[in-house]
């Protein structure tokens, strides 16, 4: 029997992709707004990406490092704010939801056990297919 053969894009996507479980334990110290909890799943050098498309405050550059990331990741929360668990291009992730608006979609990198990069949009145009049928 010859091995199912994925598409590149899709090998490429999952390779290095975090698991379920890592993402769920982001999700709940993100919920929870746990600064400790957070840093204690990022990489010391982590890269974070936060894609606001210009309609939304976020950093202009790469976020670098644990402590920053996770500063810059706690920003995204307020009481407002409702993580729930999503499969983002394939992947393990989670969207962030306010006012029953998708706000933001997260997924993320894993190397040696901890994450390595981190990618946020943000941007309203990227979510719409996200909110059809929202406010």
């Amino acid at each position: 029997m010859t091995p199912r053969k994925y598409p590149a894009w899709l090998r490429r996507r999952r390779r290095g992709a975090a698991d379920r479980v890592t993402i769920e334990e982001f999700a709940i110290a993100m919920a929870m707004a746990d600064a400790r909890g957070i840093r204690a799943l990022l990489d010391a050098e982590v890269m974070l990406v936060i894609d606001g498309g210009g309609l939304v405050p976020t950093p202009t550059s790469p976020v670098a490092g644990s402590d920053a990331a996770t500063r810059e990741l706690l920003r995204l929360m307020s009481p407002e704010t409702s993580v729930t668990m999503a499969s983002i291009n394939s992947v393990p992730g989670f969207v962030l939801v306010r006012d029953d608006l998708v706000v933001g979609a997260v997924t993320a990198d894993m190397r040696a056990g901890a994450m390595s990069a981190i990618w946020v949009i943000c941007n309203p145009e990227k979510l719409r297919h996200w909110n059809r049928g929202g406010a």
